[in-house]
């Protein structure tokens, strides 16, 4: 599997321009940004990026030993700066001298030329606010300009006395700050950052990393660092006062990451959060809040973001908050099409993440809130809407799922029916589904097709790499298994099932596009065949339409499935679908667009490789009949009008708009009596919580002990 970095864009500086979406709106002064100025030509762009935060609750006070005509101008746009002038010409003692005068309680240190991400006051100040016991916090940081690269290196005491682990760009407690007087009075030769965490952790003061990539360092070698390479006798005085500070140092200090479990308590009843009663983005705008467990690279994940670029386009303000820890992957791809991104996993913890969802919603003016597989979406719900009885939420639904939970979110919706104004689904089979099998007692379901954005999924385009492809598969039956690679979707059947088309032709080919983790599996699996002749494996592709282009057939064997996007791409690229007939794939694959064979596994099932050779025989007959099209049907044709005229995402955002608009005009249709019970709605999110609390903790000691048996 790729790391962070291969999909990461270090072209997406921030500050490059400022947003459309501005707020100069000034409260309470709750961060004081603290940056010591030499003339240099960045602090422009780090002004950009500070004016387009998410948190307008700053003031920046920039310490410097000249006032240029730059600051200036700078002051005069923004009456959130302070200009403060001195003789010194050391951080140390500007940074000091600016904490004096500073008049929040938290500060932020910042470089001249450094950048942050949008959303990392807003973070930093929660996450300060949030854990009193912290007395300074950071976050992973993204070098660039002249060498681009990730740090993200665990919190640990020890290494401390080693290296500088912890970036310089930190959020501090004003008063420990200024406990450390003899700042101001450091040599120039010492990294004065390193010290300042040293003394912190000599007082054992608890540090926090949160876990995002908020600060951006700009690479490139300082007068400080050429001057100590230049002069050993220098070197020698930093490596003396550092030295002195590491004996102090407390191993045993307490520190805050969130990649760790926290215990919940039943006494963690969440807050309102107020910070101001006033709106701190006042635009027009259709304001949407959208709750969503992660993206990673799946079905559902590109749907959400398909339906946030739809809305976007049609107008809509949109802050998305993320409930379930993940990779960086998609991040950036979210945070292009997006107002703000705020991951909870990253700078909260679980405890504390209903008030930040308080926060947003009271702060922006939410006019609806979209939640979508959340499961502690679901379960914050009822707090949520007890404290906002009047703003519309609704859910949307992809697929039942009968080994988590018992049917999984269509389960979670119906439990909690009576506080969403709407449920939309991406099947008709799911809809009867929940209201017969499942008993929804609220008849607020609405079907809206997926759909898939034709205009980009064209067989008639000539794509970057196809040219290839097409060559390297002339004169070969390409039978294409695309999506995630895990184990419910059966890659390891779909191996089975070439074997059986091999015993009568050898023309075939399976190509296998996707990453996952059965992905292993499957390439152990092709060597154990000795099937490395038949099989070709791509992994994640960014652009996967090249891959259809040569596809004869697409295979979709899934154990449990809404309707799968693979099918909407590939229909809308003109190639007929072999498909388990589960969820509502029926609702579009037909004759002349594919087949459809009975499951014989039940989604439980998806370990047990031992298939039915009856199963096997039915996909081999049905891909033949695709391959062999004895009835000469026009695929190509067929298969995209279908998509084209019934199933374009270009509906699907009108019909969610359409719902939206309506909901936001009428405000929540909700009984106000089902909002009422504030003790059930702290009780029922707080056994959640613990018990949620109390599955990851086993999870991670299962995952102990099997690393110590592997041992």
């Amino acid at each position: 599997m790729k790391n962070e970095i291969d999909y990461f864009d270090f072209s997406m500086q921030p500050g490059k321009q400022k947003e459309t979406r501005i707020s100069h709106y000034v409260g309470n002064t709750l961060i004081s940004i603290i940056t010591f100025y030499t003339g240099k030509d960045y602090i422009e762009q780090t002004y950009i990026s500070l004016v387009n935060q998410t948190f307008p609750h700053w003031e920046w006070i920039i310490v410097t030993n000249e006032i240029d005509e730059r600051l200036k101008r700078l002051k005069k746009e923004d009456k959130r700066i302070r200009i403060i002038e001195i003789e010194e010409e050391k951080i140390a003692t500007a940074q000091y001298i600016g904490a004096e005068q500073a008049k929040a309680n938290v500060l932020l240190l910042l470089a001249e030329e450094d950048l942050i991400d949008r959303t990392m006051l807003e973070c930093g100040y929660f996450t300060m606010l949030t854990n009193p016991e912290g007395v300074w916090a950071y976050s992973r940081m993204v070098n660039f300009d002249g060498s681009n690269g990730l740090y993200n290196k665990k919190l640990a005491i020890y290494e401390m006395t080693k290296q500088n682990i912890i970036s310089k760009c930190a959020f501090i407690r004003r008063d420990k700050f200024l406990e450390l007087d003899e700042y101001m009075k450091l040599p120039m030769e010492v990294h004065e950052d390193w010290y300042m965490w040293l003394y912190f952790l000599s007082k054992q003061y608890v540090p926090i990393k949160m876990d995002f990539y908020g600060y951006w360092h700009r690479k490139i070698p300082t007068e400080k660092a050429i001057l100590i390479e230049k002069s050993e006798e220098k070197s020698k005085i930093a490596k003396e006062y550092i030295d002195k500070m590491k004996v102090e140092i407390k191993l045993d200090t307490n520190i805050i990451e969130f990649d760790k479990i926290y215990r919940v308590d039943y006494k963690d009843i969440p807050n309102k959060i107020e910070l101001t009663k006033k709106n701190i983005f006042d635009t027009n705008k259709k304001k949407i809040l959208i709750i969503f467990p992660c993206f990673v690279v799946g079905g559902a994940d590109i749907f959400t973001l398909n339906l946030i670029k739809g809305l976007r386009e049609k107008g809509y303000e949109i802050s998305v908050v993320t409930t379930k820890k993940c990779n960086y992957v998609l991040r950036q791809k979210v945070e292009q099409e997006v107002d703000e991104y705020f991951d909870l996993t990253t700078f909260l913890k679980e405890k504390d993440w209903a008030s930040f969802i308080y926060h947003i919603i009271k702060s922006r003016n939410i006019n609806c809130v979209f939640l979508s597989n959340s499961f502690y979406g679901y379960y914050a719900l009822p707090w949520l809407k007890y404290h906002f009885k009047e703003i519309p939420f609704v859910d949307y639904i992809h697929a039942e799922n009968w080994t988590l939970r018992n049917g999984g979110f269509p389960k979670d919706s119906n439990s909690v029916a009576f506080y969403l104004d709407a449920t939309y689904t991406c099947t008709k089979h799911l809809r009867d589904m929940m209201y017969t099998i499942m008993n929804r007692n609220v008849r607020n379901i609405k079907p809206v097709y997926i759909g898939t954005d034709t205009d980009f999924y064209n067989n008639n385009l000539v794509y970057d790499g196809e040219k290839e492809l097409i060559k390297k598969y002339k004169d070969k039956k390409v039978i294409l298994f695309i999506g995630r690679i895990v184990h419910y979707k059966r890659p390891l059947f779909a191996i089975e099932v070439l074997k059986s088309l091999l015993k009568d032709r050898k023309d075939i080919k399976l190509v296998i596009v996707g990453d996952g983790t059965a992905l292993e599996d499957v390439k152990q699996k092709v060597s154990e065949e000795k099937l490395e002749k038949y099989v070709d494996i791509y992994g994640m592709q960014e652009d996967v339409r090249k891959f259809y282009k040569i596809a004869d057939v697409t295979l979709v064997c899934s154990l449990r499935e809404g309707l799968t996007l693979t099918t909407y791409e590939s229909l809308a690229m003109g190639i007929p679908v072999v498909s388990c007939d589960i969820g509502g794939q029926r609702e579009l694959i037909e004759d002349d667009c594919g087949y459809l064979i009975r499951p014989y596994q039940m989604p439980e099932q998806q370990f047990e490789f031992d298939y039915d050779s009856e199963e096997i025989q039915e996909y081999k007959e049905a891909i033949e009949k695709v391959l062999n099209n004895p009835s000469n049907i026009n695929y190509k044709e067929i298969c995209r009008n279908k998509v084209v005229s019934h199933f374009s995402i270009r509906k699907m955002i009108e019909d969610i708009d359409k719902y939206i608009t309506k909901l936001i005009k009428t405000g929540s249709t909700v009984d106000k009596k089902y909002c009422n019970s504030i003790e059930f709605a702290e009780r029922y999110l707080l056994v959640n919580s613990m018990l949620e609390n109390l599955n990851k903790s086993l999870e991670e000691k299962n995952k102990e002990i099997n690393n110590e048996e592997k041992k």
